[in-house]
């Protein structure tokens, strides 16, 4: 079954239980609101027509139904949203095979950098990216998990294909990287950047003793209440004064445990979805060592995280109770709620406070993952590449842009061993485009993802490119001045021996021919003396002699076109030697401008 019948089957299945939830959470509503007026006519009649314990009894019985509908309508309601979680996934997966990918909201935009060394040339972050197309991570720790692997990875051998291992075994668990990321969808928004739990957790202080002891004072009000209205004959003022001091207490001391239970109970909303999120990681059985031990990290004291994060979320449920005035107002007046809330949250927070860092890195580390384990989802038949520690080589069968849509996307042949490429073509013949397909399997590869060719092999390298060139007006840079900035930064970065790549998108193209092709020239004379590879697109035939020079280790390829039934027409082929053709007086004329 193919890949896109797979996510559509899926998608129609989900669908149909979003129907199926629909109706009955529709139903139990309805069902609520007519056992709620049936309760409360049967009470009212009862208690006029009847007698006092009739009446009570029917209250009762229709409240212990209604009751049980509510917690009945809460569970369906929970149930819906995750069905629905579960089709908007489906739409998504689809949505990245048909090109409507593009309309997600979250592209990485916060990460885009035009001084990266590759990530803005190549659209690795920002509309239309590589993050914009794979990204399932929901929390802010997981898209900075995600943003590290695209743009900073560890390029050590073994890192790399312990992250491909990875990858491969989350290729076949669908069902789990769609789970994680169903329970990342139901996260509030707000609660997305864990950093103020954390911290909170985190922090060393503590809550101060007597707020410990004092929590039990509502015990001897209550007593003297008893002594007061029993044989004892304790004067009733006594329970009413110990009530004024309680309500004293308690204010005295309401700042300081307000902001505490306040900055954890802004997560309460999304407790439930953490928890789920660490329950499912825990309950996976996995192969690979890198998936295993990061799973480890959440059983490294004598309780699971899901456990522990099970009695936060409990502690902010009851704190969930500041929210209604009446019952809070009486809770805390009387049994000193709030103190009871601070300390229970204390003490999770003594035995957990240095663990919870680990948990949410452990999830935004299986989001990152599970984000590059989508490209297998949807094309099982890419590979994942073979790499080295040694030489500079790239070799590749079949490669393609991989942000082209399937159908639309031409795979050339590409074998390049410790020397750069010269290419050449005319405009729209698809120079720059190839360019990038190199860089951004690049990436893909040194993430641990698999790429877009049948086969890739390819060295360890660092990655510059020069691609996307933009004047500055505010700092009054012209685009030929940034160019040049960009030119310096590669041969920089060359001069410190490193293995390198470079790809360079019409070289000087901000001023005249002369002076364009006589600074070409020097630059890749320059980078041919270093421990450098690279590709460089340009209009200029000149630079093409320069394969000739046997010192240099420049080959030429090209695109071309053809001109049929009065259009021109493009095959995106890469061959061999320079090309002949021009076409940009072809295009003028097309437009409307005759030369």
């Amino acid at each position: 079954m193919s890949a896109e019948k797979i996510f559509l089957t899926r998608y129609n299945h989900y669908q149909k239980l979003e129907k199926r939830y629909a109706k009955s959470f529709d139903r139990i509503s309805n069902l609520r609101f007519v056992i709620f007026l049936t309760g409360a006519a049967l009470t009212i009649l009862c208690s006029f027509l009847g007698t006092s314990i009739q009446a009570i009894s029917v209250f009762i019985l229709f409240l212990v139904v209604f009751l049980a509908l509510v917690h009945k309508h809460s569970k369906v309601e929970q149930e819906l949203n995750t069905v629905r979680a579960m089709l908007e996934i489906q739409r998504r997966y689809l949505s990245r095979m048909n090109g409507k990918w593009v309309s997600f909201d979250d592209c990485g935009l916060e990460f885009v950098d035009g001084n990266h060394p590759y990530t803005y040339d190549l659209d690795i972050f920002g509309p239309k990216s590589l993050f914009q197309w794979i990204s399932l991570a929901k929390t802010v720790l997981g898209r900075y998990h995600l943003k590290t692997l695209l743009a900073n990875p560890s390029k050590n051998l073994d890192s790399i294909k312990m992250r491909q291992n990875a990858v491969r075994e989350l290729a076949s668990k669908l069902e789990f990287c769609q789970n994680l990321e169903c329970h990342g969808l139901l996260i509030n928004e707000a609660s997305r950047d864990t950093g103020g739990l954390i911290s909170y957790a985190e922090e060393s202080g503590s809550l101060p003793k007597a707020i410990h002891i004092m929590r039990f004072f509502p015990l001897v009000t209550i007593l003297a209440l008893v002594m007061s209205i029993s044989a004892w004959g304790l004067p009733l003022e006594v329970p009413i004064v110990l009530l004024a001091l309680q309500l004293l207490l308690y204010f005295a001391v309401y700042q300081k445990i307000s902001s505490d239970l306040s900055r954890v109970y802004s997560f309460q909303k999304s407790l439930g979805a953490f928890r789920n999120m660490l329950l499912l990681i825990e309950s996976e059985q996995f192969k690979d060592d890198y998936l295993s031990t990061m799973k480890s990290e959440l059983y490294n004291q004598t309780e699971p995280a899901s456990i522990c994060m099970k009695r936060l979320e409990r502690i902010s449920d009851a704190i969930d109770l500041r929210y209604n005035p009446i019952f809070y107002f009486i809770f805390n007046l009387f049994l000193f709620w709030d103190f009871h809330c601070a300390v229970y949250l204390e003490r999770w927070k003594a035995q957990n406070g240095k663990r919870i860092r680990a948990w949410f890195e452990t999830i935004g580390a299986f989001e990152a993952l599970t984000s590059l384990s989508v490209i297998s989802h949807i094309h099982p038949e890419w590979s994942f590449p073979e790499l080295q520690n040694h030489g500079m080589k790239i070799m590749a069968r079949d490669i393609g842009h991989p942000l082209i849509q399937l159908g639309k996307c031409v795979h050339n042949d590409i074998d390049i061993d410790n020397y750069s490429c010269i290419i050449t073509g005319s405009n729209m013949s698809g120079k720059s485009t190839f360019l990038r397909a190199i860089g951004m399997n690049l990436v893909l590869a040194y993430a641990g993802a698999a790429v877009c060719a049948r086969n890739f092999r390819c060295s360890i390298m660092d990655v510059y490119t020069s691609m996307v060139i933009r004047d500055d007006l505010i700092n009054g840079i012209s685009t030929f001045y940034a160019e040049l900035t960009r030119i310096n930064m590669i041969l920089k970065h060359a001069d410190q021996g490193q293995p390198m790549l470079y790809l360079i998108d019409e070289i000087f193209r901000g001023t005249n021919s002369l002076d364009r092709i006589a600074g070409a020239q020097v630059v890749l004379r320059e980078l041919s003396k270093k421990n450098v590879i690279g590709l460089i697109s340009t209009h200029d035939f000149e630079l093409c002699d320069l394969e000739k020079d046997r010192g240099l280790n420049f080959r030429n390829y090209h695109f071309e076109e053809q001109y049929a039934k009065g259009g021109i027409e493009f095959d995106y082929k890469l061959r061999s030697g320079r090309c002949t053709t021009s076409n940009a007086r072809y295009l003028m004329n097309m437009v409307g401008i005759h030369v």
